[in-house]
């Protein structure tokens, strides 16, 4: 069997076939649909599967190319009927589409699709058959309504819609009751639904309503702006049969705004079973309220995320509250965020007081009650973590994957002593206990720091964080670490491609830009030096191995020839017995 024909007998496989053809790039895919007839269909499917813009299908059907009308573009001559055939040659083969209309650029050219667009191709008139994901960014109404529909068909299972952002300043009217009315008639099978606007959940959660209800047999996830998460819109998705996940979305584009008027307290129906598919669940709301919540009602054991953000700061006993509850009622959770409001402005610019500043001893019950394999804490006032409790603390949490443990404050302690927080020699700690981290955060005193490592021949107190590849890290004061010292420190941790990272956030009258960028750039230069320090650290284990494994056929050889290797345990003993030996042949030799 020659070479040519193993590989095209590999390349007959599949699922070897679609791999090769997913790792190629979009010029060796655009040659491979050119000059390869066999490859030209599964080149063509991967480089038409997803389509973030119009234009290269409207330039199919442009075979005379456009023209500027009001400084839009138009078709010069209207598509004929073998436009329209290429046309679907392509589009067939399209999977996702995402349409941003916030510039309605493309308006003439949808109107001539919308009235010229044939039913006689197509799978019974769809062009899109093979469409199974929109998203859709609606600058009026007029898109929504008009554009969007365009695409839509009953194989659609994920639909994500951007609504307009007038909405901010004035309500909708009918035209978005109608075309939630289009969107549920012609893609009655959606699981997956992102509903995305700036602005308050209250001005258009009717519609929002309307629309889930829509999908009770089929919706699967929802995502929703922060502060979305209404008791409205909890009461109905704790009902849908087959609903698994509830998300909030914290993009800039998606920024819901808290409305203290509207309290946070779903009354779920006590003889209906709540939540029966639930497994991701999401809530905007304060923490008292989310306790509350809790306590009134049980989670069903399938839940394994959850993220609470809250719109307000948050004393020290609301968190320890919702804790207590997180540790009674929450068992089967995996994955555990509780965040601070990052959307609200700080009043003012304050140091924190220490008697509102948070311990580690308030999560203790938690981590003990759930074996937590991600933990996330956010709160504008650092929170006090000696050294001493480290070891405590992560033998209770030996799986997590990803631990933040408030490494960003917004705010430095008004005062504080030395070892109130865990010092960089505490990573060594985590190593050796929580061996499955890959993401790491914490807030880390550099106030008398201790480097100490232990001698390569001892019995190592560390151990290398093997999965570790994001270490980011905070800390109080302006009290620097030392440039050469942290480097050798963090090289006999760190493996090769472990980013070290500032936790440090600036915000308006927070920690000053000037200390955040400081330690910025202290942690960005340790970054771009660790890389030589950790090879030479690898090279010398090298060494040191290959220097160990000469000793140990040394030592086998010294055996075979009936030799005592007692002395190398010895070094004075080594010292005198090389003496003595070295002797005794001199004398047996002088003899006759």
């Amino acid at each position: 069997m020659n070479h040519t024909t193993a590989t095209t007998r590999v390349l007959l496989v599949p699922e070897l076939f679609d791999m090769v053809i997913r790792d190629m790039d979009q010029n060796t895919l655009t040659k491979a649909a050119r000059v390869n007839k066999h490859w030209s269909g599964a080149a063509l499917a991967c480089l038409w599967e997803s389509q973030v813009d119009l234009k290269p299908l409207f330039n199919l059907l442009a075979t005379k190319g456009y023209e500027l009308k009001d400084n839009k573009l138009v078709f010069k001559g209207l598509p004929t009927e073998q436009s329209w055939r290429r046309f679907f040659e392509y589009s067939r083969r399209i999977k996702s589409l995402k349409i941003d209309d916030t510039e309605e650029r493309d308006t003439f050219l949808l109107d001539t699709f919308a009235r010229l667009r044939p039913f006689h191709i197509g799978e019974n008139g769809n062009l899109f058959p093979s469409l199974r994901s929109l998203r859709w960014t609606g600058a009026t109404e007029t898109s929504l309504l008009h554009r969007s529909v365009l695409f839509m068909h009953p194989g659609i299972r994920k639909f994500h819609v951007t609504l307009p952002s007038s909405y901010v300043h004035t309500l909708p009217g009918d035209a978005l009751r109608q075309y939630v009315d289009h969107v549920i008639g012609r893609m009655p099978n959606i699981a997956h639904l992102a509903v995305i606007m700036k602005g308050y959940a209250a001005v258009v959660e009717p519609s929002v309503l309307q629309l889930i209800k829509g999908y009770t047999k089929t919706l699967e996830t929802l995502e929703v702006p922060k502060y979305w998460t209404s008791s409205a819109l909890i009461e109905i998705l704790s009902s849908l049969p087959r609903f698994r996940n509830l998300q909030i979305r914290t993009s800039e584009k998606s920024v819901g705004v808290y409305d203290p008027a509207r309290r946070f307290k779903p009354t779920l129906l006590p003889n209906v079973a709540s939540w029966p598919s639930l497994e991701k669940l999401h809530l905007s709301a304060p923490y008292g309220e989310v306790t509350d919540f809790l306590r009134r009602n049980t989670l069903p054991p399938s839940v394994v995320e959850l993220f609470i953000y809250t719109p307000r700061q948050e004393s020290r006993s609301a968190v320890r509250e919702l804790c207590s509850v997180l540790a009674r009622k929450c068992q089967s959770v995996r994955a555990l965020r509780i965040l601070k409001c990052m959307s609200r402005p700080l009043d003012r610019h304050i140091a924190a007081p220490v008697d509102d500043c948070l311990s580690i001893d308030d999560f203790i019950p938690l981590f003990t009650a759930i074996p937590l394999t991600e933990f996330c804490f956010h709160h504008e006032f650092p929170m006090f973590f000696k050294d001493s409790k480290v070891p405590e603390v992560a033998a209770l949490i030996p799986n997590i994957e990803f631990l933040d443990l408030n490494s960003c404050p917004d705010y430095d302690p008004v005062t504080y002593s030395s070892g109130d927080f865990i010092s960089l020699k505490s990573l060594s700690v985590f190593s050796k206990l929580c061996p499955q981290l890959n993401e790491m955060a914490l807030y880390i005193d550099s106030k008398n720091a201790d480097f100490t490592i232990p001698l390569p021949t001892s019995a190592p107190e560390y151990e290398l964080f093997e999965n570790l590849y994001i270490l980011s890290l905070g800390g109080p004061g302006l009290a620097p670490f030392d440039m050469n010292d942290t480097l050798i420190f963090l090289s006999q941790l760190l493996v090769m491609g472990c980013e070290t990272v500032s936790a440090t956030v600036h915000r308006s009258h927070g920690i000053h830009y000037g200390v955040q960028d400081r330690r910025h750039r202290f942690w960005s230069d340790i970054n771009q030096r660790l890389p030589l320090l950790v090879r030479v650290r690898m090279e010398e284990e090298e060494r040191r191995e290959r220097l160990y494994d000469v000793i140990d056929r040394a030592e086998e050889e010294i055996r075979r020839c009936g030799g005592d290797i007692s002395i190398l345990d010895d070094p004075e003993q080594g010292d005198a017995g090389v003496g003595e030996s070295a002797a005794a042949p001199a004398s047996s030799i002088s003899q006759p």
